[in-house]
């Protein structure tokens, strides 16, 4: 808790430093950005014991993107910019690792049999396959060649003949190579197949928090959001996205959102030169992406893991 206080503190100072002429230097935007990136990342919650594990790639920090419409220097956005930083955590799944695992096995062996068997085979093959090769280009130039003469001959009608052979000629190809090598592609071509589908059972959570929004203001996707009672003692909202196709196997996608601000807050629309360094709510989202089967679990899990969030400490942040 005294973390909290102490970051509270620190992003204060610094915002105080910044005002609305500030506001329109790129410079003075990314000192802002960068305060609260570094204020918001330690609010993100560990979500480790409660069975996920975090995705290896970095959380992301970023300006959210606004949508307004364009009138130059009258074009109008919200008057208090919206942060955003969040984390991906991937629910543990025993099982579903076990045969991606498993697969990956299947992939290294497949590999390792081919490579050796690719040795043997041009150990066995490769000078006559070279030699054959070699004649095939050397047949391939002296078409070419001939083509070249009946053009600037303007023989045009042999031409058109000798291209034709060409085209028949095509490139080079040796049977046996292809009979080795066709197999392989195929069982490849099967095991990233397996791959893709086990990789889109994989279920995930994105622990969000964004400055400066309602959680019916964060994407055009959540205008159907519904408060669902309180959370920690603060409103909390849900939506049920319901299913989708992914692959051969259904997604599930389930929203959960805890909002800290004044009740009914509204960011004012101004023109873009007139924006202000300031945050006024915080929303902190919880991002589900399951399947039908497993999707209530992971809602409760992540519901869990927002139960434990320092909304204290959030609330801190948040100015008059």
């Amino acid at each position: 808790m005294r973390k909290g206080k102490q970051l509270a503190i620190f992003a204060f100072g610094a915002l105080l430093l910044a005002n609305s002429a500030a506001a329109q230097d790129p410079e003075a935007w990314d000192r802002w950005g960068k305060t609260w990136g570094d204020t918001l990342v330690p609010f993100l919650p560990k979500a480790s014991p409660w069975g996920l594990t975090v995705d290896p790639y970095p959380l992301i920090r970023t300006f959210a993107n606004e949508t307004y419409v364009y009138k130059g220097a009258d074009s109008m956005v919200y008057k208090y910019p919206s942060y955003i930083t969040h984390q991906t955590w991937w629910f543990d799944d025993p099982e579903l690792s076990r045969q991606l695992a498993d697969l990956e096995k299947e992939k290294a062996a497949a590999t390792q049999a081919f490579e050796k068997a690719s040795d043997e085979f041009f150990t066995a093959h490769g000078a006559e396959m070279k030699a054959l090769e070699k004649a095939h280009l050397e047949q391939m130039n002296a078409l070419a060649s001939h083509l070249a003469d009946l053009a600037k001959q303007g023989k045009y009608d042999e031409a058109d003949l000798v291209n034709k052979k060409l085209e028949k000629l095509g490139p080079f190809v040796y049977p046996p190579l292809q009979a080795l090598t066709e197999p392989y592609d195929k069982r490849q071509k099967d095991m990233d197949d397996r791959e893709r589908q086990l990789t889109n059972r994989k279920r995930q959570v994105s622990f969000q928090i964004h400055t400066n929004r309602t959680p019916t203001t964060t994407a055009p996707k959540f205008t159907r959001i519904k408060p669902a009672g309180t959370l920690a003692g603060h409103p909390f909202y849900r939506q049920d996205e319901g299913n989708s196709k992914a692959g051969v196997w259904d997604a599930s996608f389930v929203d959960l959102a805890v909002f800290l601000g004044p009740p009914g807050y509204v960011n004012p629309k101004i023109k873009i030169g007139h924006r202000e360094f300031a945050v006024k709510t915080i929303v902190v989202w919880a991002w589900i992406e399951s399947r039908p089967d497993t999707i209530q679990a992971d809602e409760a899990t992540a519901k869990k893991v927002l139960e434990k969030m320092d909304y204290e400490g959030l609330a801190k942040l948040i100015e008059p």
